[in-house]
């Protein structure tokens, strides 16, 4: 009984591990015409509200789809900053000209919320040797609140020629304390979804 006690233990720990951290697409929205025809050269855009993290992102961006095959460009290195950062259509078309990049990439920040997390006291793990005095104890222990950054980024994917939406996803990250983590497991998600629906191609 004791043995099986510490199975169920493991089994709920990382359960619970996995299932409060990490990053998944909790929207997403594949336009059917576009599957099939992957994009090879991409324009990667971050909307941020500081330049230096607008830089960071693209560049993360597009080491990681070079990294897949996929020809990429930052819009930091091709297209002058504006000091308010915001881009005119004429100049992201004239440098899709230019650079004869077939898609463009935008993301930016949908949201930032706080979540309240309830946490049990871990003495109760030590009281109970079987799967139910475990879960009887923890369920009855006093806990104590935490507050936990939800952050979800809206990534959409278009189309140069049509300008029509190719690919769009909402990813929601928690529990991740740095943004470079956020970045990257964002950018992850995204690129595995879009080599999923043959939307860029597998290397």
């Amino acid at each position: 009984m004791k043995k099986n006690s510490i199975k169920w233990f493991c089994f709920i720990f990382i359960f619970f591990i996995i299932s409060c951290s990490g990053t998944k697409l909790t929207q997403k929205q594949v336009n059917k015409k576009f599957i099939g025809k992957p994009v090879s050269d991409i324009l990667v855009i971050g909307i941020e509200d500081k330049e230096k993290n607008r830089v960071s992102f693209e560049n993360k961006f597009v080491a990681a789809l070079k990294a897949v095959g996929v020809e990429a460009l930052s819009s930091a290195d091709v297209i002058p900053m504006p000091p308010d950062l915001k881009l005119e259509k004429e100049d992201i078309l004239n440098t899709v000209k230019k650079f004869q990049n077939d898609a463009v990439i935008i993301t930016h920040v949908k949201s930032i919320e706080d979540k309240e997390v309830r946490t049990r006291d871990a003495r109760s793990r030590t009281s109970f040797y079987s799967y139910y005095g475990f879960v009887y104890g923890y369920a009855n222990q006093p806990g104590y609140s935490s507050t936990k950054k939800i952050v979800r980024l809206e990534t959409n994917l278009y189309d140069v020629k049509t300008e029509q939406l190719i690919w769009s996803g909402v990813s929601k990250t928690w529990n991740k304390d740095s943004k470079n983590e956020i970045i990257n497991d964002v950018i992850q998600v995204v690129i595995e979804d879009l080599q999923k629906n043959n939307i860029i191609s597998m290397k």
